[in-house]
């Protein structure tokens, strides 16, 4: 009698260990703390300056277990154990203006700057395939942290004794290592 690899259970009632159906199983633990400060200063009676700094840490732990279709076997076994940390300082720096015009009610014209910061992580395990013989689709095992800077100025308008609301800006975000989710080989 040959191995065992497809799941005894009822449809109702699958265990999740059979191969006889895609399963993809990444389970991770993710512990995230930080703490954010931010200030105010009125420069002038129409100049606002606001400054933040946040310090975030991040702790992500994953276990890898890789799928396998009508593979031999019952049962998944742990690929292997990724552990990842970072610690990040990340602000923002604006600027209020609030000048006082003839032709609108209030107005507001800011200009900021912000460095933000997104955790990396591990990609889920490809799975695994028969074919001419076993074949493990490889992944890059992890990502890289995001990060951006966002330069933005805008304005906000309340005219026509608040009947109408205008508003517009413009911005340029720069990202360095974008994080984009994908699927890849079902995973």
């Amino acid at each position: 009698m040959g191995c065992v690899y497809i799941d005894p259970n009822p449809l109702s009632s699958l265990d999740n260990e059979g191969h006889n159906y895609f399963l993809s199983q990444n389970p991770y633990l993710l512990d995230s703390y930080a703490a954010f400060g931010e200030f105010y200063y009125q420069l002038f009676s129409d100049l606002k300056l606001v400054g933040g700094l946040r310090f975030t840490e991040d702790r992500k732990h994953f276990v890898d277990i890789p799928s396998w279709i009508a593979g031999p076997g019952y049962g998944y076994a742990t690929d292997q154990v990724i552990d990842q940390n970072w610690d990040q300082f990340t602000g923002r720096a604006t600027a209020n203006w609030t000048p006082k015009l003839d032709f609108t009610d209030q107005t507001l014209v800011y200009l900021s700057y912000a460095h933000g910061y997104k955790a990396g992580g591990a990609n889920p395990p490809g799975p695994v395939l028969l074919g001419s013989g076993l074949i493990q689709v490889e992944h890059p095992l992890t990502f890289k942290p995001e990060f951006i800077d966002a330069f933005e100025l805008g304005t906000k308008n309340t005219l026509l004794d608040g009947a109408l609301t205008l508003n517009g800006n413009l911005f340029y975000y720069n990202y360095e290592h974008y994080q984009i989710s994908q699927i890849v080989d079902r995973t």
